[in-house]
């Protein structure tokens, strides 16, 4: 009989907010044009901005970490700029600069020949790490922010700090939902590696997806890429979109998940499309966006998202991470879309949108990216990467750099929004140039379907404090809170979010004394969940199979010695503050037991392998009864095809087979309609 010991585990070091960071990753994307008369981009610049009073200094390396680009650095409150070749920036909280890469003759780099945006006919190919991707790194906290603006479209990403780092992503964004005749509409997915000889893995992607070759003409093809990157080397891949008219490029891409055997950074965006029922299923109208993303360990399960100014326009698009998510939207008590497979999406619509707020709630993690607008015009389109909500996130935002602006280019929509917990008395404390600006509405509007939050909103572009063009803007508050900047300026729109990942406590329940991670139940064995956390943390409820068990509500549960059921089950903290901590799932199987052999002849095997120098037996492999073929070494092992998610990456099982999954950790047959891991039983 096995007794298997359970520990949940809150790794309270993840406690820090993402884009608030000492080390910043930035990855190189890539544009359908550059320069031409239908340019995607003509203008980029970093910000760099921090909370501290005293100067801070950052060092600025390319991808390597070794080669040192030659920058000027702008000051903005003083309007002054200076060269710099060492690499190192030195600013405070009142003297947030702008960054361009410029050349041996001080010339600024062009988009598409920058560390930030490399050329088109790279995607597809090895990027190497001293030309594309920048590290930032500091003894102190700062953001780095990365805009980029040409007369027709603009776009802002924060990079989220260390947390952006890890080994299980998935590739998300919004896809196009309309046809267009512009060929440089397309979606791309950037992947850096952080240490030598990180092999990355991106699967699950629709057959027939054709993705940019370099300079060939013949374009990538496959559900499945692997790459063996060096420390600091990019891969992008990059699905263009086919003219005037529907295909798998314009979402045959979302979903695809990306696996590392190292750390690695993960950026998606591109440049978007967008329509509305008014255009029929045409439309031209499209502006871009990049987001960098966090590793699956770093999502939630309860999301607040906040309405930009598209209206019935706007989407919210929810990934799954692991099969059978339940989606609820706006606390409705049945699920409102459920999502069958690892990498399944849904889009939610704006009509989805109450006051304002949409407010999300999932049984399993997801990706959650919204599709917003700066203003009411569709080629205002931008999309953010959402954080989950926290009741552990930052209370202030200090500072958001020159909001309103994107290099000289005003943009005279620029909103702020914020979403607190609604326990704070007051609305979040806002100041623009050091003046304190109030909500336009001042008690802020409800999230539906949480109480615990509310939204406020805070027109930046007409501040009366700051210069008539820079708008510095802090944001303070005594509890929890979120903020997203959006601006747009005729057809061109951006936003950023400037919230943390990553900051609420990581749940995990560790199995003890068991030789996997996959403890058996029932009455051949004994599984008894022996749980310690940190005492005041909140509130317990124990699921198995996503169905609350009964009285088990604190933080100790024992499995029925009785239920001998293979189950998932995990464990769900709420906090004060009412926030919702999920555990990771942990797998039970029935535990094996064993029977005599049943009485009879045996049938002789007949076809034998060994490594020794001689037979084990006299008569080997004939006296090895009743196999095929008998193996037999003192010192090797039967190691079969490893693979992760074999459900996803075998696209054509036959009957019989057998892998061993990697993400299961268990070895798994195919019995002609599903997977299933080979547990002992009873024979």
């Amino acid at each position: 009989m096995r007794k298997f010991h359970f520990l949940i585990v809150f790794f309270l070091s993840q406690l820090f907010y993402s884009q608030l960071d000492n080390t910043h990753y930035l990855q190189p994307i890539i544009f359908g044009a550059y320069g031409s008369t239908v340019a995607t981009i003509t203008e980029e610049y970093i910000y760099l901005s921090t909370p501290s009073t005293s100067n801070i200094s950052v060092t600025v390396r390319m991808a390597d970490g070794t080669t040192i680009p030659r920058l000027s650095v702008y000051n903005i409150n003083a309007a002054t700029s200076t060269i710099v070749t060492n690499g190192v920036v030195t600013f405070a909280n009142t003297t947030p600069v702008r960054l361009s890469v410029i050349n041996a003759s001080n010339v600024v780099l062009a988009p598409g020949t920058s560390p930030m945006t490399r050329p088109t006919t790279t995607a597809g190919t090895i990027i190497p790490a001293n030309v594309g991707g920048m590290i930032f790194q500091s003894t102190a906290n700062f953001f780095v922010n990365y805009r980029g603006t040409d007369p027709s479209q603009a776009g802002s990403s924060l990079t989220k700090g260390k947390v952006a780092l890890g080994k299980n992503f998935f590739w998300g964004g919004t896809p196009n939902e309309f046809t267009t005749s512009v060929a440089e509409v397309g979606n791309m997915v950037s992947i850096m590696a952080t240490e030598n000889n990180t092999v990355v893995t991106i699967n699950n992607i629709d057959a027939g997806t054709e993705f940019i070759n370099g300079a060939s003409a013949t374009p990538l093809t496959g559900t499945t890429f692997t790459r063996t990157l060096q420390k600091g080397q990019s891969f992008i891949l990059y699905a263009k979109v086919k003219l005037n008219t529907f295909s798998l490029q314009d979402r045959g891409w979302l979903g695809a998940k990306i696996v590392a055997d190292k750390n690695i950074a993960v950026t998606v965006g591109g440049l978007m499309q967008q329509g509305s029922i008014e255009t029929g299923t045409v439309s031209d109208s499209r502006d871009f966006a990049v987001d960098q993303l966090v590793p699956v360990e770093q999502l939630g399960n309860e999301y607040i998202i906040m309405q930009g100014n598209g209206g019935t326009y706007e989407r919210v698009v929810v990934i799954a991470t692991e099969a059978n998510t339940t989606v609820s939207v706006n606390g409705s008590a049945t699920p409102s879309y459920t999502l069958a497979n690892i990498g399944d999406y849904v889009i939610v619509p704006g009509s989805s949108f109450t006051n304002k707020n949409m407010y999300l709630k999932t049984n399993k993690a997801v990706y959650v990216f919204h599709k917003i607008f700066g203003s009411s015009s569709l080629a205002t389109n931008s999309f953010m990467f959402i954080p989950p909500l926290s009741c552990f996130g930052q209370t202030s935002v200090n500072m958001i750099p020159d909001a309103k602006q994107i290099g000289a280019t005003i943009y005279p929509n620029t909103e702020l929004s914020v979403l607190a917990a609604s326990g704070t008395a007051n609305a979040p404390a806002v100041t623009v140039g050091g003046t304190s600006l109030a909500p336009i509405v001042a008690a802020g509007t409800a999230v539906p379907g949480n109480p615990n939050w509310r939204s406020y909103r805070y027109d930046i572009a007409n501040a009366s404090g700051g210069t008539a063009t820079i708008k510095n803007v802090r944001v303070s508050s005594a509890g929890t809170i979120q903020a997203e900047i959006i601006g747009a300026s005729g057809v061109a729109g951006f936003g950023g979010y400037y919230s943390g990942f990553g900051t609420a406590p990581i749940v995990t329940i560790a199995v003890a004394n068991s030789p996997s991670t996959r403890p058996c139940t029932g009455t051949t064995g004994s599984s008894t969940l022996s749980l310690s956390v940190t005492p005041g943390l909140g509130a317990y409820q124990w699921y198995k199979n996503g169905v609350a068990i009964s009285g088990a509500t604190t933080s100790n549960y024992s499995i029925p010695i009785t239920d001998n059921i293979a189950a998932e089950y995990n464990v769900v903290v709420t906090p004060p503050g009412g926030c919702l901590i999920y555990s990771n799932v942990v797998k039970s199987y029935a535990c094996p037991c064993y029977k005599p052999g049943v009485a009879g002849t045996p049938e002789i095997t007949k076809i034998g392998i060994s490594t020794r120098a001689s037979k084990s037996t006299i008569n080997f492999p004939a006296d090895v009864n009743n196999g095929f073929i008998a193996l037999e070494s003192n010192d090797k092992g039967l190691v079969i095809t490893r693979v992760s998610d074999p459900e996803i990456s075998i696209t054509n099982p036959v009957d019989g087979m057998m892998v061993f999954d990697t993400d299961d950790v268990c070895l798994k047959i195919y019995d002609g309609t599903k997977w299933s891991c080979i547990n002992q039983t009873c024979n």
